[in-house]
């Protein structure tokens, strides 16, 4: 989970798409993790643990959760045969899969004989495998010198190694990589192997931009995203755009430093990518009034609550078209001053009344104004798609929630 959450969320970084995490634990190994006897012919005949997945496991999170449909199965050690077990028996289940060490040593390498004997017959376009091996030979041996060896102690590595040497020859189309850490055990490399192996899975899906290109005020950073993400499409099987929170927080950007036609792009392709979203309106609408264009802002606010009902939207509207709108007194938001801590950073934000008006301290940045929206809800002047939004009880804040494009922040009120 943390190194999806570093590579897929942290930082802006975008090498990893954003992935439900699903933990599996075996309550007894063998039971569990070893195939049963090939041949297998269908999954019905399978051990527990892969009915389980496909049966049970799969079909409850593809009907709760926003599940895309690409899957990806990692397995360490017994976990790691079953993983070449299920690539070979049954490629159906997974787009890719990730062997930590995999113990194609068991039963006298018989799921390692079949493990080859199948993937000799199947098709395999656009699945991928990651073998990440450890450095398990005794000392003084090498990987060259592991392939005559005929010692037990060198049945686990050596058994990697012959599945390796077939991948590499291997005409199936099953796209593979293969990573010795020689510095790691076998209790050691997960993590290691982990990292790379989702990589590897998808290294193609980080966008290469360099500095230039976030500095071009042109419109051509809409155009590498649209060629970018239809690569993407391609390789996951599915429809894929750049993330809509992605775009907005680039689209402000270039509004905030007034290059309108980059700005314009993105906030228009933010709306080709994600038709049903009412904040893709909202956000264009934003875009219009700095244009001065408000007959066509008008009608965007309107598109944006025929979709979602949303105070700050509403609000922008009747500000435009001289309709009553929320303007509280000073002693109305008295209530909410106070020291608040952002929720992960540990940063106190002092909220505190100046000439009637609600301001914001941060640490080392300038104060900002809020302006009142509806009860509660407060936009950030001179700030393109900010809201901040207190929450309240007995009449007294408990927090607010800061919806940037750069983010969701979490501000608890210090008592």
């Amino acid at each position: 989970m943390g190194i999806i959450q570093q590579l897929s969320q942290a930082n802006g970084n975008g090498v990893l798409p954003e992935m439900i995490v699903v933990g599996i634990e075996n309550t007894n190994r063998f039971r569990d993790l070893v195939p049963t006897a090939p041949p297998m012919t269908t999954i019905e005949k399978a051990n527990p643990v892969v009915r389980f997945l496909s049966g049970e496991l799969m079909p409850y999170i593809e009907k709760n959760l926003p599940a895309a449909p690409y899957r990806v199965l990692a397995g360490h050690s017994l976990g790691g045969l079953t993983a070449v077990y299920l690539l070979s028996n049954f490629p159906e289940l997974f787009n890719a899969y990730i062997a930590i060490d995999p113990s194609m040593w068991f039963n006298n390498e018989k799921f390692l004989n079949n493990a080859i004997t199948q993937l000799k017959q199947k098709k395999l376009n656009g699945k991928r495998l990651f073998i990440g091996v450890a450095n398990t030979m005794p000392k003084g041996m090498t990987l060259e010198k592991v392939k005559a060896d005929k010692t037990p102690a060198t049945q686990h590595i050596r058994s990697i190694v012959r599945l390796n040497e077939f991948l590499e020859t291997n005409q199936s189309g099953l796209v593979s990589s293969y990573q010795f850490y020689e510095k790691e055990n076998h209790n050691t490399v997960p993590l290691l192997s982990l990292y790379d192996g989702l990589k590897f899975i998808f290294n193609y899906y980080q966008m290469d931009l360099t500095e230039k290109d976030f500095l071009d005020s042109s419109a051509q950073i809409a155009v590498q995203l649209k060629k970018h993400y239809a690569i993407v499409s391609n390789q996951l099987g599915y429809q894929v755009s750049a993330p809509q929170s992605l775009i907005n927080y680039l689209a402000n950007d270039a509004l905030g430093k007034k290059q309108y036609n980059r700005a314009g792009a993105l906030f228009t392709l933010n709306i080709e990518s994600y038709p049903d979203s009412s904040n893709v309106y909202d956000s264009y609408a934003d875009f219009l009034i700095v244009k001065k264009d408000t007959v066509n802002a008008i009608a965007y606010y309107k598109k944006a609550l025929s979709l979602k009902s949303d105070p700050l939207t509403l609000n922008k509207l009747n500000r435009l078209t001289n309709q009553a709108f929320y303007n509280p007194s000073a002693d109305e938001l008295k209530i909410y001053e106070g020291v608040y801590t952002l929720e992960n950073y540990k940063i106190d934000v002092v909220i505190y009344l100046r000439n009637g008006k609600l301001w914001s301290k941060v640490p080392g940045q300038p104060d900002d104004e809020f302006i009142p929206l509806s009860k509660d809800v407060f936009a950030i002047k001179g700030k393109q798609g900010y809201s901040i939004k207190f929450n309240l009880k007995d009449g007294k804040p408990t927090e607010f929630i800061a919806d940037q494009p750069n983010g969701v922040f979490r501000g608890e009120i210090k008592r």
